[in-house]
């Protein structure tokens, strides 16, 4: 099977490059590995080229946000003549039979969409990051399975599940072709689960592979802390997944549970002192009402403004 890899920069050029590197170490190495670039603020062509792997790099003027970004790779793949894409995120390094592992579950079933390893943290010793996701509706839509589980053994069997995490997700080219590209309207967060929502909803499976282990620096395109970028679009991005693909009970289910999760918030950000970071959630939670675009700018997003955390520091948002 001919895969391409396919990661999004965005001004961590060092972290794209370890990314890069780990993949080019893999006992199966990509047939191309697509790095496409999303307006960085320097080239970050020469640091990830002295990898010495076959890497292609696209880049583009200004930030798109990961789902269009990575949207651009994979149709270079597909031009290339890929038949699998596997989508990783530039803070994340594969270990060495990551991809092995993936492709093996790929080939061996035809129904098959995507397929997901585990992911842990690159802290030590690691935690698990995330096994798979179970969709809900309810609090933040999803629940993530294993989420900062220190038994990092845990969730070691093969299983077919709603969805599998973007930060390392195998998808077959011809479920590609069927379903369609990544929704490029959630800019970043969510459109992993809106993928692989609609590819079950087109009669494929997906499949979490516990055996394709990936390592993820937490946050690390994108700062961590609430009073991030991620708030917001987690909360605008959730909203847009239930507009899409919810059924009229399913909306009732979580306009009715909504309310109630964003006062219990309320108050434990309140006795945290994190009211400002609240705030860009329930902005996040207005946008995807009314259906409104990302506000690059206000968020950092755009590469030439501040974001200001909780701790009150100021940095420019950086990432995918």
């Amino acid at each position: 099977m001919r895969i391409a890899a396919v990661t999004v920069n965005w001004n961590q050029a060092r972290l794209t490059q370890e990314c890069v590197s780990s993949l080019a170490a893999g006992t199966e190495v990509p047939a191309w590995i697509i790095v496409v670039d999303n307006g960085s603020q320097t080239d970050p062509t020469a640091l990830v080229r002295d990898v010495h792997a076959p890497t292609i790099v696209v880049r583009n003027d200004r930030n798109l946000g990961f789902a269009a970004g990575a949207n651009i790779g994979i149709e270079r793949a597909a031009a290339l003549g890929a038949e699998a894409v596997l989508i990783v995120n530039n803070d994340a390094v594969v270990a060495a039979d990551c991809l092995k592992e993936l492709s093996a579950a790929l080939e061996h079933d035809v129904r098959l969409g995507a397929v997901g390893g585990k992911t842990l943290t690159r802290e030590q010793p690691p935690r698990i990051h995330t096994a798979y996701g179970v969709l809900t509706y309810h609090g933040p839509l999803v629940t993530q399975q294993g989420w900062m589980e220190a038994d990092t053994t845990r969730f070691s069997e093969f299983a077919e599940v709603d969805y599998v995490s973007g930060c390392a997700m195998l998808l077959r080219r011809t479920a590609l072709d069927a379903i369609g590209l990544l929704d490029a309207d959630f800019f970043a967060y969510h459109e992993d689960l809106d993928w692989c929502i609609r590819a079950r909803r087109g009669g494929y499976h997906i499949a979490y592979v516990p055996t394709a282990i990936v390592y993820h620096r937490m946050h690390g395109s994108t700062g961590g802390g609430y009073l991030s970028p991620i708030t917001y679009l987690s909360a605008r991005n959730a909203i847009l997944f239930v507009r899409k693909n919810a059924t009229w009970a399913e909306c009732l289910e979580y306009a009715l549970r909504l309310p109630v999760n964003l006062v219990k918030e309320a108050v434990f950000r309140y006795r945290r002192g994190e009211l400002e970071g609240f705030k860009l959630r329930l902005r996040g939670v207005r946008d995807g009402l009314l259906g409104r675009p990302v506000p690059l700018h206000d968020l950092g997003l755009d590469g030439q403004s501040p974001v200001r955390h909780c701790d009150g520091a100021e940095t420019t948002a950086e990432g995918w």
